[in-house]
């Protein structure tokens, strides 16, 4: 093991190992031969997508054991659980509920079939047509544009899944097909503000990729969309967790395996044993998860149903024969993207994530079944109440995840549930004092009386401390080796006795390797000192710095931001409201 890969694992970031999760074959006389194998044993599945380490893959599992059959099929419904199945599963109302709302799902690559297969699954189940034409059905590459990605065989079925399952559990829905050009975490999540931009209120992704601490910065970037239901899949591989479920921005959804049962309910759930679980390496705990058995982040949420023994039916003809029989979280998470729908009610200021937690009592709670072995239990097993596996536990019509409080409780909650509201900028400038410095609040746009050098430097909207801007050295989402720097020199008036500004730091590493700084220089004594000392802190957000100045002095402020340009933990850092009074 190289010494920098050694480093980096003795710092913050830890390393979750996954116990495998393995599907062994059934005998040849499974559903295609007309014997039913019970749900609950393993069965013969393939991944629709590669199976990679550092970027991310899709999460569909496809049962290799049932013949595909194409068309719509009158006489004897495809093999798996169809649209009424899952309605009834979960309660989900039929009538008009979800019309007029947009579910976005988020892929990578472009099926050329999917408009077509979908209309194929939706007849099927005497579904509403969803289509171009109508308005119902939109296709658009990352950025929302009409140019589309190469197409691709594999992540093909992933989207007729998540299009079939959002049209299982909310039919009236618009649905929003956001197709990247990459399977990477930038790309991805590009989509999701692609989709939020264009009107989506519910997101589904159904992929994931390792936990390294690229992705906190990536999280703050793509996935902070309060009032937006964005759901996440835990992952296929048991016990362990992946991105972007941790995001505490997201409802992690977990995955069940669901058979009929002669009970009250007519149906039996456990947790299934693929499920992804466990605990955070690095995201915060939000203030709406209680549980004491992890200091950060714990997955899941919610779930849904997701073993490919009691697998779902779905309809795909690109490369692939059509009807077939796929699991994982990837049919759970875009089932609960369509439950949020369906109970139209986001928070007005916080994250919808935290809905079900407030009625935990909606749910059906799941209380038997495995993901593993780990310490405490309840984070890789199923019991009464919330367990890793299953969350809170799967719906129960859709009481749970609607968000129905008065205002006042709302504005009481939003403490809890958004970004801290920062501290107000310093006072400005009386007009009668000459303000030397420019553009201290990079609301131009760019960086207009600043000189820029290094790797990268530009301005950002995401979230600045105030106003529409602030200024960015580094790359959130890709480490770039070497500084990245701004300067200004200026000269204060007599009247001015001090400088201050504001600064985000996003630096996952140690100082040692990664920093972030700031130096005034006095340049009419020649002392220079730091006014914000070499620092590495990682989601601490808006800090203000100060320093006193001299009236009539001239001085040089520098902002600069290193980065060894390891793979795993970009730096950067953004900096604001930069002002003399």
């Amino acid at each position: 093991m190289s010494s920098t890969l050694v480093r980096r694992i003795g710092g913050w970031v830890g390393v979750v190992v996954s116990a495998a999760f393995v599907l062994l074959p059934v005998s040849a006389s499974g559903d295609s031969a007309g014997t039913r194998a019970d749900p609950r044993a393993a069965v013969p599945v393939k991944r629709a997508c590669p199976d990679v380490t550092r970027q991310v893959t899709c999460l569909a599992l496809v049962r290799t054991d049932v013949a595909p059959k194409h068309g719509v099929q009158p006489q004897v419904e495809p093999a798996g659980l169809g649209a009424t199945d899952i309605r009834d599963a979960y309660r989900l109302p039929t009538g008009t509920g979800g019309k007029g709302r947009t579910v976005a799902i988020i892929d990578v690559y472009d099926d050329p079939k999917a408009e077509a297969d979908l209309a194929v699954y939706r007849a099927q189940y005497g579904l509403p047509p969803c289509t171009t034409a109508n308005g119902c059905f939109k296709k658009v590459n990352a950025t929302g544009g009409g140019t589309l990605p190469r197409a691709d065989s594999d992540w093909a079925q992933e989207e007729s899944l998540d299009l079939d399952m959002v049209s299982a559990a909310c039919p009236n829905c618009r649905i929003l097909l956001v197709e990247a050009g990459q399977p990477s975490i930038s790309a991805l999540g590009t989509g999701v503000d692609t989709a939020v931009r264009l009107g989506a209120e519910y997101i589904s992704n159904s992929w994931g990729g390792p936990e390294r601490s690229v992705t906190g910065a990536a999280d703050r970037r793509h996935f902070d969309h309060p009032s937006v239901a964005i759901t996440a899949a835990s992952g296929d591989t048991g016990y362990g967790v992946l991105f972007p479920a941790t995001s505490p921005h997201v409802t992690a959804v977990g995955g069940t395996s669901l058979v009929r049962a002669p009970n009250a309910r007519g149906w039996d759930e456990t947790a299934w044993s693929g499920t992804g679980s466990g605990c955070s390496v690095g995201a915060r705990k939000p203030a709406w998860q209680k549980d004491t058995g992890c200091p950060r982040r714990t997955i899941s949420d919610v779930a849904a149903v997701a073993d490919p023994g009691s697998g779902v039916a779905v309809y795909d003809t690109f490369e692939f024969g059509g009807w077939m029989v796929v699991g994982g979280t990837s049919a759970a998470s875009p089932i609960i993207a369509g439950a949020y729908a369906l109970a139209g009610s986001l928070p007005s200021h916080g994250y919808a994530a935290s809905v079900p937690y407030a009625h935990a009592q909606r749910l059906n709670d799941i209380v038997t079944g495995s993901s593993g072995t780990c310490t405490p239990a309840y984070l890789c097993t199923a019991g009464p109440g919330y367990d890793g596996p299953t969350g809170l536990g799967t719906p129960n019509g859709v009481g749970a995840f609607t968000a129905a409080e008065p205002a006042a409780a709302q504005r009481h909650r939003t403490a809890d549930n958004t970004r801290p509201t920062p501290k107000p900028a310093p006072k400005p400038i009386s007009a009668t004092r000459p303000r030397t410095l420019t553009n201290g609040g990079f609301e131009t746009g760019n960086l207009s009386g600043w000189t820029s050098s290094g790797v990268v430097t530009g301005v950002t909207k995401d979230h600045p401390h105030s106003g529409k801007y602030a200024a960015l050295l580094g790359y959130p989402d890709d480490p770039h080796k070497g500084d990245s720097s701004i300067r200004q020199s200026f000269t204060t008036a007599p009247g001015h006795r001090r400088l201050s500004f504001w600064y985000n730091v996003s630096c996952p590493d140690r100082v040692r390797y990664d920093w972030v700084t700031a130096s005034l220089k006095d340049v009419t004594t020649g002392s220079t000192r730091e006014v914000l000392p070499r620092t590495c802190t990682y989601e601490e957000g808006w800090r203000q710095a100060t320093t006193p100045v001299t009236g009539g002095h001239a001085y040089t402020l520098t902002f600069l931001s290193h980065d060894d340009g390891y793979f795993g933990d970009p730096t950067s850092a953004t900096f604001d409201d930069v002002a003399l009074d």
